[in-house]
């Protein structure tokens, strides 16, 4: 039986209609598809069969065709003894369709039956978010992810570039940011120094490398928390001008930007107009969560500000400062996300033009869906893929939907699609990325791609035996096993103690002594 993940649309197996015998004579005819996207489906051929396909015309044929109208992202497969035959509105559809062909080679082998796919995806904005603020994953490793991505049909990148523990993309006017910002002195993992980033050249050769599998790529400047590691650069970027280190440890920090300098918003925007060039895509994230507004309430800059705008806290003021950045990158073609923070109460103040990444549900989604703000769906449960299995097993991770309930049909269009996001806190290599991802990112892309009516859990497991071998022939090496995807009530309570441990790493002791420390700065 062929299975395939996520499930197409339609498949309808043409008994009695014969075998296309799949070989080194097979032609590539009519291709509508870029270069690059031919050479991934010859790579692909030749690693797991040691052929290529023939490029002059023969009896038996593969052909990629562009039709005039339809969805970009469908497309038709239908195969006969003499010719597979592949047609789509869009080169990302043609595209998808080899990924589909992958899978059915893998499945069946050379000998492939008759068989016609209509296919096509539930969701326009299905996505995969690295952070490489915490663990640095060099390219060719993130190429790796992209790959991977285009096998499971997956079509945005958001790369998630900085945090508290690393500033990980060059800056020219700012050149600390990379010098002395991208390196911690220790990490989770042992006394060992870390540190990297990417050249402004390697971030280009990223988002082509990602363009080339039909991947969008959204950046993310995560602001106005989770910034000390560019405080430890310029601390005047912050509310008291303190020197600061970068972070080496998990846990939300207090030091943020403040709000209340005309200086820090110059640094954000030059920031951006640096990175606006690399990412043409149309969509920037710029964060907005975890930020902890204890500085701000000290801080005689952010007071002076609040009055003088006529805010009237300082949730407004973050609201404030997420539309000022907003409107800077809507004037040059862009449209911002942000993080739904859970203490989010929107007001005048707060752009409805932002996209909202879901990490909560907060009481005002309903409300915000049906006044007309665009979301994506990332609640941590099931979608954080760094979370343990014993949190979140694969099959609730599989049957969990990503509507929004009690909204209109009209609303229910405002929700793009989902996303899963690594977190890397304590993901520090691709041995440990791969356990976390593997088998639950093939369970978010059928739930991204494939409509309700025709996912099941009973099927989805029936297919997890080819999705490995798929999984192992793309060079994925570490994948939980089925075994550790699904634990039972033990194995989940040893997960979950273990993924615990992160408690030990927490400066929450820290923060209380600094608070204080900043207090007394306050009041002098």
């Amino acid at each position: 039986m062929i299975h395939i993940i996520p499930e197409p649309k339609s498949f309808f197996l043409q008994k009695g209609k014969g075998i296309f015998h799949f070989s080194a004579d097979t032609a590539l005819v009519n291709t509508a598809l870029s270069q690059a996207a031919i050479e991934d489906f010859q790579k692909f051929l030749s690693q797991n069969f040691h052929f290529q396909l023939s490029k002059t015309a023969g009896d038996m044929q593969l052909s990629l065709t562009l039709t005039e109208e339809g969805n970009p992202e469908a497309y038709r497969m239908d195969i006969s003894e003499k010719e597979i035959s592949v047609t789509s509105a869009g080169e990302a559809g043609l595209f998808y369709a080899l990924q589909t062909l992958k899978q059915i080679l893998l499945s069946e082998g050379l000998e492939i039956p008759s068989l016609v796919i209509d296919d096509c995806p539930l969701y326009p904005y299905r996505g995969f978010m690295l952070d490489v603020g915490r663990y640095f994953y060099p390219v060719d490793e993130i190429k790796h992810f992209l790959d991977m991505m285009a096998v499971h049909k997956l079509n945005v990148f958001h790369w998630h570039l900085t945090e508290d523990q690393g500033w990980r993309v060059e800056i020219k006017k700012y050149p600390r940011l990379t010098e002395f910002g991208s390196k911690r002195s220790h990490t989770n993992f042992g006394h060992k120094p870390h540190g990297g980033f990417y050249t402004q050249d390697e971030v280009r050769e990223v988002v082509a490398y990602a363009h080339s599998k039909y991947i969008k790529v959204i950046p993310e400047i995560d602001m106005p928390g989770h910034m000390q590691s560019a405080i430890a650069c310029y601390p005047e970027l912050s509310c008291f001008d303190r020197n600061l280190p970068v972070a080496t440890h998990w846990g939300v920090k207090h030091d943020i930007l403040c709000a209340g300098k005309e200086s820090t918003y110059r640094f954000v925007c030059d920031v951006l107009d640096e990175l606006i060039p690399l990412f043409p895509d149309g969509y920037f994230h710029i964060g907005g969560d975890e930020a902890v507004k204890m500085r701000w309430k000290l801080c005689p800059h952010c007071q002076a500000f609040l009055k003088e705008m006529g805010l009237k806290d300082e949730e407004e003021l973050q609201q404030y400062f997420m539309s000022r950045v907003n409107r800077h990158l809507k004037e040059q073609g862009f449209t911002s996300m942000m993080w739904n923070w859970d203490s989010v109460e929107a007001t005048e103040w707060l752009d409805r033009d932002i996209v909202w990444q879901m990490c909560g549900m907060p009481k005002n989604t309903q409300s915000e869906i049906m006044a007309g703000r665009r979301m994506v769906n990332s609640v941590s449960f099931p979608y954080y893929l760094d979370l343990p299995y014993g949190w979140f097993n694969l099959q609730k991770t599989y049957e969990n939907t990503p509507e929004i309930p009690n909204i209109d049909e009209t609303s229910a269009k405002n929700l793009l699609g989902l996303e899963a996001p690594l977190w890397t806190e304590y993901v520090p290599n691709m041995k440990k990325a791969d356990y976390c991802t593997y088998p639950r990112l093939g369970a978010i892309a059928e739930i991204a791609w494939t409509a309700p009516a025709n996912r099941s859990w009973e099927h989805f497991q029936q297919k997890l035996g080819d999705y490995y071998r798929l999984l192992s022939a793309c060079g994925v090496k570490h994948p939980a096993t089925l075994k550790q995807a699904m634990p039972g009530t033990l194995r989940a309570k040893g997960y979950s103690l273990w993924f615990n441990r992160r408690q030990l790493h927490w400066a929450g002791l820290h923060n209380l002594i600094d608070d204080a420390k900043v207090k007394r700065l306050a009041s002098k």
